[in-house]
């Protein structure tokens, strides 16, 4: 049987995380496409007209409002001429190349001279030779010419050759003008020259000409840089009611980028930049979904957390659309922080850093890839969330506002005092960054956490702060009607609130949770140790009456608790502090007097669940059994307290309490040495001399915790909740 509840468990944990890594991906695909139609497509209100560039414009068109903005059209046109307005650059004169060139031209003519003097080859061998030298070409006439010239005409023309090829270099040859000067050496031919003689040197002169002044890339990309660098952004300024185009006027690219400017372009569907926004979009989300699923991919309200997620995402992208996508100085009144502030508050800071990044970036490509505006969106969050981190009053939220507000202000300054934008501007600018950070984002944080709280029933830090006031009217009514249970709920919050910190749980909540899980004993204050101070009303009460009373405390606690609007959250602890556990002490006394125990409902005598579903109702559920065992029997030494923690830890993971609760086993090693070293501590340990009686192992019957004596005085029950006489009265089945 336990073996197949083991599968049965395995089989479900199994379809739960399939569940969950589904949810991550429909989020990733459902957020992913909103956020792409949010960056892909303009949602600002206001006529549009329809033009084309190059072509007339079909009606007069006005702005609709003053602005200034950085003209790329114009800045780039700027960029380009001055680039252009840099030469080529090439490297100095090599006259290295030249000497190389006259000791080429001496070469060649020493190997001809080896041909005139041979006296065996014929003449067409001769020809040959002469043709076949590398580099040069000699045509038949040429070559004839140089093995019929005469000693002293060939001497001369040689010359005249050695002469050209070294003037002409030394005056440098541009690799891209060689042609223009291979022409010019031709012509440098001696006057006096016998036509032999020319057509040898116009023919060979040139051929040794050779580029001995090259581009240099590097020095003319230095030089354009430079120049591109120097180009100062044209800014346009544009006032409200000044006309841009008027019919007939030919469209062109300063027109069309100023009516993109003020929104005035009809929207167009931009495949390219709708795959651009996607891949942003999905990079984005992706990344949250990946830290979500590392740090909370067990958590069971995934589906919840991720759509709180989306949502927050998407609304607060379409207001920077709305606000950013004109580019105006009202760009700056964006309250990015509010988004930082809600989700640190909501969820945890680590994820409200991550978020607010992911947000800069998407607000940056809104605003047109501004860098300006991707600093300005994290700044002011990133520092707002590392003032807030445990955000358990209001006034810390305003506090991050004013943080906030200081990071804009910073980031105003550092990308706007070297644009000499006019003082008046300036100033303007840094109050709306103010009033984003201070009024804005603060209002907003803090609005958007009471609401998101009450939408989808989280319990943020704020209300427990509220909670845990010991003030509250529900802990001052169990104060009073219950004092014994009162300082129960006060005890077993410091167990369990000290457990919690230590196995990285929710410790506010867990302490909160704490004080108000045993709220329903308050209607029957005596039926529970805690609150005797004589007799065991249960003594005079049949088993099933007894359990029934016990019981109900988890039914009344729900029913006070939907009274005084406690959240979900809480509730939770009412109701799974006992999860299905047995009522040992009066299913005992049930089998005692029917004699067997196929004669005892044992249903009769359990709580009705559920068995814990967090990590914090488990911890609680654990440290109200510790703390109610510990009290009753007051072990003092440490054998003894190890000993209690130990057993009742282990009734309960045989049982099953904890299977839904999501703590591993090292968790529950560290609770158990929480609670023995608080125990310690409480009890103030001492060694245990011989004669002390064994720590007995079986607690106190009662609420299953705590034993069952009565308090002579009959409590005040709550109003609408007084016990009818017959449950008090069922007789024992036979």
């Amino acid at each position: 049987m336990s073996s197949h509840s083991e599968v049965q468990t395995a089989s479900n944990q199994r379809m739960q995380q399939m569940v969950r890594r589904s949810l991550l991906w429909i989020f990733v695909a459902v957020v992913a496409l909103v956020i792409t139609l949010i960056l892909a497509f303009d949602f600002v209100s206001g006529p549009r007209v329809s033009v084309t560039l190059g072509e007339p414009a079909p009606e007069d068109v006005v702005a609709p409002q003053s602005i200034t903005y950085v003209s790329d059209v114009l800045t780039g046109r700027e960029i380009q001429q001055a680039a252009a307005a840099v030469s080529d650059q090439y490297t100095s004169l090599d006259l290295n190349i030249a000497r190389d060139q006259k000791n080429s031209v001496r070469a060649v003519f020493g190997f001809i001279d080896t041909v005139r003097a041979d006296k065996i080859a014929d003449q067409e061998t001769e020809l040959g030779y002469l043709q076949a030298i590398d580099g040069l070409e000699i045509d038949d006439q040429v070559a004839q010419d140089l093995l019929s010239l005469s000693p002293s005409e060939y001497t001369i023309a040689r010359d005249n050759i050695l002469q050209i090829v070294e003037d002409t270099m030394r005056q440098g040859v541009v690799e891209t003008q060689l042609s223009e000067a291979r022409r010019k050496a031709a012509l440098e031919a001696a006057f006096d020259l016998t036509p032999a003689q020319e057509r040898v040197v116009t023919s060979l002169a040139p051929q040794f000409v050779v580029p001995n002044i090259f581009f240099d890339p590097e020095k003319t990309a230095e030089l354009r840089t430079e120049a591109i660098a120097s180009v100062e952004p044209i800014t346009q300024i544009v006032t409200e009611d000044q006309r841009i185009l008027r019919v007939g006027d030919v469209v062109d690219e300063v027109d069309l980028e100023m009516l993109q400017q003020l929104g005035l372009l009809q929207q167009q569907l931009d495949w390219k930049r709708a795959f651009s926004a996607l891949i942003t979009a999905l990079l984005a989300i992706t990344t949250i979904t990946l830290y979500w699923s590392l740090y909370f991919g067990n958590r069971k309200d995934t589906a919840r957390s991720l759509t709180i997620l989306g949502v927050l995402l998407s609304l607060f992208l379409l207001s920077a659309k709305l606000l950013l996508s004109s580019q105006t100085i009202y760009s700056y009144l964006y309250p990015a922080a509010a988004l930082s502030i809600i989700v640190a508050v909501i969820f945890e800071v680590r994820l409200s850093i991550l978020v607010t990044i992911v947000q800069a970036i998407l607000v940056g490509y809104i605003a047109q890839e501004s860098l300006e505006m991707v600093v300005y969106a994290s700044a002011g969050g990133i520092l707002a969330v590392l003032t807030l981190r445990d955000a358990q009053r209001i006034n810390a939220l305003f506090r991050a506002g004013l943080v906030a507000a200081l990071g804009n202000v910073a980031v105003i300054l550092i990308f706007n005092l070297p644009k000499d934008v006019a003082p008046t501007e300036l100033l303007t600018i840094i109050i709306f960054g103010i009033v984003s950070g201070a009024v804005l984002s603060a209002g907003l944080g803090l609005a958007g956490v009471f609401i998101i709280g009450g939408v989808f029933r989280i319990v943020t830090p704020l209300q427990l702060q509220e909670l845990s006031r010991l003030d509250h009217p529900l802990l001052q009514e169990l104060l009073r009607r219950a004092p014994g249970t009162y300082h129960h709920s006060i005890m077993v919050a410091n167990l369990a609130e000290q457990a919690a910190e230590k196995v990285k749980a929710n410790s506010s909540l867990v302490r909160v949770g704490s004080f108000y899980h045993d709220v329903g004993k308050m209607n029957r204050p005596p039926f529970f140790t805690e609150n005797q101070n004589g007799g065991n009303p249960h003594d005079n009460l049949d088993p099933y009456s007894s359990a029934r009373i016990i019981i109900s405390h988890v039914t009344d606690g729900l029913e006070l608790a939907r009274r005084y609007r406690l959240p979900t959250k809480i509730r939770d602890f009412i109701a799974e502090h006992h999860g299905d556990r047995v009522l040992k002490a009066f299913y005992c006394k049930a089998v005692e007097r029917a004699g067997s125990e196929d004669e005892v409902d044992i249903t009769r005598f359990k709580y009705k669940g559920p068995r814990p579903r967090s990590r914090e109702t488990a911890i609680v559920q654990l440290a109200d059994t510790v703390e109610a065992t510990s009290s009753a029997l007051r072990p003092n030494t440490e054998g003894d307290i190890e000993k209690l923690v130990k057993s009742i830890i282990d009734d309960h993971l045989k049982e099953g309490q904890l299977d839904n609760s999501d703590l591993t086993l090292g968790d529950i090693k560290t609770i158990r040495e929480s609670f023995i070293e608080t125990l310690q501590g409480r009890f103030h340990v001492r060694v245990k001399y011989p004669g002390n009686e064994e720590l007995i192992s079986e607690p106190p019957a009662g609420d299953g915790n705590s034993g069952f004596a009565l308090e002579l005085i009959a409590p005040e029950p709550v109003e609408g909740s007084r016990p009818r006489q017959e449950e008090y009265d069922e007789p024992v089945p036979r």
